[in-house]
C-alpha cells in the first residue's frame, strides 16, 4: 500500500483501466465457467440439474450484474468486494455440488476449484493483494470443510486434495503480490517520470537569474488570455519596466553587483503584485513586464506608481547623473483583446517606455492624470509621432 494521498492519487490514475480490466475479465470468466458444467454431466451427473440451475439462475446474472456495476466505476472497495464476490459464488456453486453428489467420479470434481484460485488471484480478474488473502483463505476453508465431511472420499485422498490446494493457494498468492508490487512500481516510475518533465516544462518557462517567468512563458498566456474573447473579462493591462541607466551600474560596480540588482527587483516585482492572474516576466535584460488580466488602465498605472516607489525606497546605489541611486521608468498600456493582439499591445507599452525616458525616467507613462483610464490603444502609434 502507499501513504493514503498517493494510494488515493493511484486509485484516481487506475480507476478507468481497473474497471475496463474487471469488466471484461468477468465477461469472459463468465462464458468460461459455464463450460464447468461439462465436468457436473461426466463427473457428477446426480446433480447436474441444480448444478444448471445454480449457473445459469444465480451465478451467471450475478457475474453480468457485476460487469455492469463495474461500467458506473463503483468506489474502489465496492468494486473490489464485487470482483471478489465472483469467486466466492463460483467456489460456493462448485462445493454444495461436491457435497450433495453420490457419483463415484466426484473424488475429481475438485479440480475444478483449481482453476478458480488461478482466476481469482492471477488470471483476468486478479484481485488485489489484500482481497486475494481473503477469497483463498475461503476457498480453501470451505472446499476444505466439504473434502474432510465426504465420506466416499479415503483419508489419503483427502489429504492429498487439501495439500494440492493450499500448495495452489500459496503458490497463486505469491504470484498476486508479486504482480500487483510490479504495478505500484511501475506506477511510482511513471509518477518520477511525469514529475521530471513536469520540472523540465517549469524550468524552461523561468528565467535562471531572477526565477521570473520568461519569454516563452509569456507567449504561452498571452495565448491563453487572447482565447478568452468573450468571456467575462477581456481587458488586459501590461506594465513595461526599465532599469534606469543599468550599463551605468554594471560597468561601475561590476556584472555581479548588476545581477543582484535584478533579483532585488524581481523580489520587489512579486512583493507588489503579489500571486495571482499577473504574470510577472523577465522581458529582456533589465525590462521586465507585469500582465494584469482583468484590469484597467488606470489601477494598472497605480500597480505601476506603487512600483516605482518601492524601486527608490530600496535605495540600491547607483552613483553618477541622475538620482544616485537605482530607478526604473514605466510604460502602461491597456486593451481589449478583441481590439489590440498582445504583440501590440506591448508595443504600447513600448511606446508608452519610451515616452517616460524621453521625458527624464523615473517616472510611469502615462501619468495617472490621464484622462479616460479604460483603454489607451493610441499609444501604439506614439513612437512614429515622437
Amino acid at each position: 500500500m502507499f501513504p493514503a494521498a498517493l494510494e488515493r492519487q493511484f486509485e484516481q490514475d487506475t480507476q478507468e483501466r481497473r474497471c475496463a480490466r474487471l469488466r471484461v475479465g468477468i465477461l469472459v470468466s463468465a462464458v468460461l465457467y459455464n463450460f464447468f458444467l461439462i465436468a457436473d454431466w461426466l463427473l457428477v451427473p446426480d446433480v447436474l440439474r441444480v448444478a444448471t440451475l445454480l449457473h445459469l439462475g444465480l451465478v451467471t446474472p450475478w457475474m453480468l450484474f457485476a460487469a455492469w456495476a463495474m461500467t458506473k466505476r463503483p468506489p474502489p472497495f465496492v468494486r473490489e468486494c464485487l470482483a471478489a464476490s465472483v469467486p466466492l459464488f463460483i467456489i460456493l456453486q462448485i462445493d454444495y455440488g461436491f457435497a450433495s453428489t453420490t457419483s463415484e467420479g466426484a473424488a475429481h470434481y475438485q479440480y475444478v476449484v483449481i482453476p478458480t484460485l488461478l482466476y481469482a488471484n492471477v488470471s483476468l480478474h486478479r484481485l488485489p493483494f489484500r482481497f486475494a488473502r481473503f477469497v483463498t483463505a475461503a476457498v480453501v476453508i470451505c472446499h476444505a470443510a466439504v473434502v474432510l465431511s465426504a465420506n466416499y472420499i479415503s483419508n489419503p485422498v483427502a489429504v492429498m486434495i487439501l495439500i494440492q490446494l493450499a500448495i495452489c493457494g500459496y503458490i497463486t498468492l505469491v504470484a498476486n503480490y508479486t504482480m500487483e508490487r510490479d504495478l505500484r512500481r511501475a506506477y511510482l516510475f511513471s509518477l518520477r517520470d511525469r514529475l521530471r518533465h513536469s520540472l523540465a516544462d517549469a524550468a524552461s518557462k523561468r528565467d535562471s537569474l531572477t526565477g521570473l517567468a520568461n519569454r516563452y512563458h509569456l507567449e504561452i498566456e498571452l495565448r491563453r488570455l487572447w482565447a478568452a474573447i468573450g468571456k467575462p473579462h477581456p481587458m488586459v493591462s501590461v506594465i513595461l519596466m526599465d532599469i534606469d541607466h543599468f550599463k551605468r551600474l554594471n560597468d561601475r560596480y561590476g556584472h555581479g553587483a548588476g545581477d543582484l540588482c535584478l533579483k532585488r527587483l524581481a523580489a520587489i516585482l512579486i512583493a507588489e503584485v503579489g500571486a495571482g492572474s499577473e504574470v510577472v516576466v523577465r522581458y529582456g535584460g533589465e525590462e521586465f513586464l507585469i500582465v494584469l488580466p482583468a484590469v484597467q488602465l488606470v489601477d494598472a498605472m497605480r500597480v505601476a506608481g506603487r512600483i516605482r516607489r518601492s524601486v527608490e525606497k530600496a535605495t540600491i546605489p547607483n552613483e553618477g547623473p541622475g538620482f544616485g541611486i537605482v530607478t526604473a521608468s514605466f510604460g502602461v498600456a491597456s486593451a481589449y483583446v478583441n481590439e489590440l493582439t498582445g504583440a501590440e499591445l506591448i508595443a504600447a507599452a513600448d511606446a508608452a517606455l519610451y515616452a517616460a525616458k524621453q521625458k527624464g525616467r523615473n517616472q510611469v507613462w502615462p501619468p495617472l492624470a490621464a484622462p479616460g483610464g479604460t483603454s489607451n490603444i493610441e499609444q501604439i502609434s506614439f513612437r512614429d509621432r515622437a
